[in-house]
Protein backbone atom coordinates (compact mmCIF):
# COMPACT_ATOMS: atom_id res chain seq x y z
CA UNK A 1 0.00 0.00 0.00
CA UNK A 2 1.29 3.41 -0.88
CA UNK A 3 2.23 5.92 1.80
CA UNK A 4 0.08 8.59 0.18
CA UNK A 5 -3.04 6.47 0.72
CA UNK A 6 -2.25 5.93 4.39
CA UNK A 7 -1.56 9.65 4.95
CA UNK A 8 -4.82 10.50 3.17
CA UNK A 9 -6.71 8.15 5.48
CA UNK A 10 -4.98 9.81 8.43
CA UNK A 11 -6.02 13.23 7.16
CA UNK A 12 -9.63 12.00 6.99
CA UNK A 13 -9.31 11.02 10.64
CA UNK A 14 -7.95 14.53 11.25
CA UNK A 15 -11.04 16.06 9.70
CA UNK A 16 -13.10 14.04 12.15
CA UNK A 17 -10.85 15.16 15.02
CA UNK A 18 -11.08 18.83 14.05
CA UNK A 19 -14.76 18.94 13.11
CA UNK A 20 -16.20 18.56 16.61
CA UNK A 21 -14.39 21.47 18.28
CA UNK A 22 -14.74 23.55 15.13
CA UNK A 23 -18.49 23.02 15.06
CA UNK A 24 -18.93 23.77 18.74
CA UNK A 25 -16.76 26.90 18.69
CA UNK A 26 -18.28 28.12 15.44
CA UNK A 27 -21.86 27.74 16.59
CA UNK A 28 -21.20 29.33 19.98
CA UNK A 29 -19.42 32.32 18.44
CA UNK A 30 -22.10 32.79 15.80
CA UNK A 31 -24.91 32.69 18.36
CA UNK A 32 -23.05 35.16 20.59
CA UNK A 33 -22.32 37.40 17.59
CA UNK A 34 -26.01 37.37 16.65
CA UNK A 35 -26.99 38.31 20.21
CA UNK A 36 -24.55 41.24 20.20
CA UNK A 37 -25.67 42.26 16.72
CA UNK A 38 -29.30 42.40 17.85
CA UNK A 39 -28.20 44.44 20.87
CA UNK A 40 -26.62 47.08 18.58
CA UNK A 41 -23.06 46.19 19.54
CA UNK A 42 -21.78 45.80 16.00
CA UNK A 43 -18.06 45.95 16.83
CA UNK A 44 -18.33 43.14 19.37
CA UNK A 45 -20.45 41.07 16.99
CA UNK A 46 -17.91 41.39 14.18
CA UNK A 47 -15.05 40.61 16.54
CA UNK A 48 -16.85 37.49 17.77
CA UNK A 49 -17.55 36.38 14.21
CA UNK A 50 -13.87 36.83 13.37
CA UNK A 51 -12.75 34.92 16.48
CA UNK A 52 -15.22 32.14 15.64
CA UNK A 53 -13.88 31.90 12.10
CA UNK A 54 -10.31 31.73 13.36
CA UNK A 55 -11.29 29.06 15.89
CA UNK A 56 -12.96 26.96 13.19
CA UNK A 57 -10.04 27.25 10.78
CA UNK A 58 -7.48 26.65 13.52
CA UNK A 59 -9.29 23.61 14.86
CA UNK A 60 -9.63 22.06 11.41
CA UNK A 61 -5.98 22.77 10.60
CA UNK A 62 -4.81 21.25 13.88
CA UNK A 63 -7.03 18.20 13.39
CA UNK A 64 -5.80 17.56 9.86
CA UNK A 65 -2.20 18.03 11.03
CA UNK A 66 -2.63 15.48 13.82
CA UNK A 67 -4.36 13.01 11.50
CA UNK A 68 -1.83 13.37 8.70
CA UNK A 69 1.07 12.95 11.14
CA UNK A 70 -0.55 9.81 12.52
CA UNK A 71 -1.01 8.48 9.00
CA UNK A 72 2.58 9.33 8.14
CA UNK A 73 3.87 7.46 11.20
CA UNK A 74 1.75 4.44 10.30
CA UNK A 75 2.86 4.60 6.67
CA UNK A 76 6.51 4.23 7.57
CA UNK A 77 6.12 1.82 10.50
CA UNK A 78 7.48 -1.70 10.09
CA UNK A 79 5.01 -4.21 8.68
CA UNK A 80 5.19 -6.59 11.64
CA UNK A 81 4.36 -3.71 14.01
CA UNK A 82 1.32 -2.85 11.89
CA UNK A 83 0.14 -6.46 11.89
CA UNK A 84 -0.04 -6.44 15.71
CA UNK A 85 -3.19 -4.49 16.63
CA UNK A 86 -2.20 -3.38 20.16
CA UNK A 87 1.19 -2.10 19.02
CA UNK A 88 -0.33 -0.34 16.01
CA UNK A 89 -2.91 1.33 18.26
CA UNK A 90 -0.24 2.33 20.75
CA UNK A 91 1.88 3.91 18.03
CA UNK A 92 -1.09 5.84 16.64
CA UNK A 93 -2.17 6.96 20.12
CA UNK A 94 1.34 8.13 21.03
CA UNK A 95 1.79 10.13 17.84
CA UNK A 96 -1.65 11.74 18.10
CA UNK A 97 -1.30 12.48 21.83
CA UNK A 98 2.19 13.95 21.56
CA UNK A 99 1.26 16.22 18.68
CA UNK A 100 -1.98 17.29 20.36
CA UNK A 101 -0.10 18.00 23.59
CA UNK A 102 2.47 20.07 21.71
CA UNK A 103 -0.28 22.08 20.01
CA UNK A 104 -2.03 22.54 23.36
CA UNK A 105 1.11 23.82 25.06
CA UNK A 106 1.72 26.18 22.14
CA UNK A 107 -1.84 27.50 22.40
CA UNK A 108 -1.72 27.91 26.18
CA UNK A 109 1.60 29.74 26.17
CA UNK A 110 0.92 31.92 23.13
CA UNK A 111 0.34 35.07 25.17
CA UNK A 112 3.70 34.74 26.98
CA UNK A 113 1.80 33.16 29.82
CA UNK A 114 3.36 30.34 31.72
CA UNK A 115 1.55 27.02 31.74
CA UNK A 116 1.53 26.83 35.56
CA UNK A 117 -0.56 30.01 35.83
CA UNK A 118 -3.51 28.41 34.04
CA UNK A 119 -6.23 27.44 36.58
CA UNK A 120 -6.71 23.69 37.21
CA UNK A 121 -10.27 23.75 35.85
CA UNK A 122 -9.05 25.18 32.56
CA UNK A 123 -6.22 22.65 32.44
CA UNK A 124 -8.69 19.79 32.88
CA UNK A 125 -10.86 21.19 30.13
CA UNK A 126 -7.91 21.68 27.79
CA UNK A 127 -6.03 18.40 28.46
CA UNK A 128 -8.97 15.99 28.40
CA UNK A 129 -9.36 16.15 24.59
CA UNK A 130 -5.79 14.87 24.27
CA UNK A 131 -6.85 11.56 25.78
CA UNK A 132 -9.95 11.39 23.58
CA UNK A 133 -7.93 12.10 20.43
CA UNK A 134 -5.35 9.46 21.39
CA UNK A 135 -8.06 6.86 21.97
CA UNK A 136 -9.75 7.75 18.69
CA UNK A 137 -6.47 7.44 16.80
CA UNK A 138 -5.79 4.07 18.43
CA UNK A 139 -9.27 2.82 17.57
CA UNK A 140 -8.99 3.94 13.95
CA UNK A 141 -5.37 2.87 13.44
CA UNK A 142 -6.42 -0.31 11.63
CA UNK A 143 -8.46 1.64 9.10
CA UNK A 144 -5.68 4.13 8.54
CA UNK A 145 -3.00 1.49 8.06
CA UNK A 146 -5.20 -0.66 5.85
CA UNK A 147 -5.78 -3.45 8.34
CA UNK A 148 -9.47 -2.72 8.91
CA UNK A 149 -12.49 -4.87 8.25
CA UNK A 150 -12.76 -3.70 4.63
CA UNK A 151 -9.51 -5.48 3.80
Amino acid sequence: MRARTVVRRGARLGVLIGAWPAGIAGVLCLVAAFVFLVGDLDGTAYALAFVGGCAVLGSMAAGVTVGAATGLALAFAPRRLLANAPLRGLLAALIAALLTAALTVAALTAGCDILASTPPSDQLLVWSPTLVIALLAAARSGEIAGYGTDR
